[in-house]
């Protein structure tokens, strides 16, 4: 009685397909998604020769400001051991006037906040007291 409902069983097409959807490889759908992300930031370097310098430095007028900005462009390129680093012959060919920045400003001591205002007046005091102080213009931003 064994023998003969197994025959019946194996003998019937549903046993065929469950048998074929048990031996058959499942579908498998890959979807690969490829994306550039960018870092926050990247440490570059540039080597300059006091000739390349003074020529950057010759961009500026004898009458400028010393809050002046001159925007100087050049091209990144990465390096064998993996750094980067800023090509000098690029940086030193030329410059674009650059507007200066708005908001407020600080001018800052070792301990306390020397004066503050527009970018442009902040870097006239720093400038002003160079020899007795060491001061940074910042942003609170």
């Amino acid at each position: 009685m064994k023998v003969t409902l197994l025959l019946a069983l194996a003998s019937s097409p549903f046993f065929a397909a469950a048998l074929w959807h048990g031996f058959k490889e499942p579908k498998v759908e890959v979807q690969i998604e490829e994306r550039l992300v960018e870092p926050d930031k990247v440490e570059a370097a540039v080597e300059l020769t006091k000739w390349q310098l003074e020529k950057m430095l010759s961009h500026y007028e004898e009458d400028a400001h010393p809050s002046d900005i001159q925007r100087f462009r050049s091209v990144v390129k990465r390096q064998a051991d993996g750094s980067w680093r800023i090509s000098s012959t690029h940086l030193a060919k030329g410059a674009e006037q650059y507007p200066l920045p708005s908001g407020k400003f600080y001018v800052i001591d070792a301990s306390y906040i020397d004066h503050h205002g527009d970018f442009k007046s902040c870097i006239d005091y720093a400038h002003s007291y160079k020899d007795h102080h060491e001061y940074i213009v910042v942003s609170p931003k």
